[in-house]
């Protein structure tokens, strides 16, 4: 997949913003849901345009979204995985443990009658993967 360094600290910066509080594993996960996307029909077809995305990754597009204006402090832990592992995910070096997911949600919490109706409730979109406290569909 091509990339470049705007690609990578997007990719690194959502996948913190999205799941941090979930671990190293789940930001992994946002990671490969995104490269996923990449790859799936209906879905743009640059890390760019999948990052910023309309409704897709609120932390990265909607001002008044909590995690907006967060951006990671020097020497934060979390981040700095991001950006180790993030070329290997981009470069297909890294296992998918979404299993090939496009959508992910904290489905205890989920609040977007569009994502409950169409992703949840349509049995269109099984689940592939639970890593902490989100679910992952595909």
């Amino acid at each position: 997949m091509q990339y470049d360094d705007n690609d990578l600290d997007s990719l690194c910066l959502v996948a913190w913003k999205e799941a941090r509080g979930d671990g190293q594993d789940a930001m992994r996960a946002v990671m490969h849901v995104i490269v996923n996307r990449v790859k799936a029909v209906g879905f743009p077809k640059n890390l760019h345009a999948v990052i910023y995305q309309k409704n897709a990754f609120s932390s990265m597009t909607v001002p008044s979204d909590r995690e907006f204006h967060l951006q990671p402090a020097a020497g934060d832990e979390q981040y700095a995985y991001c950006k180790t592992v993030a070329p290997d995910v981009l470069d297909g070096l890294d296992y998918d443990l979404t299993c090939g997911a496009v959508y992910y949600s904290n489905e205890a919490t989920e609040t977007s009658g569009w994502y409950k109706r169409v992703i949840i409730d349509s049995g269109q979109h099984p689940v592939t993967a639970v890593i902490g406290k989100q679910t992952f569909r595909s």
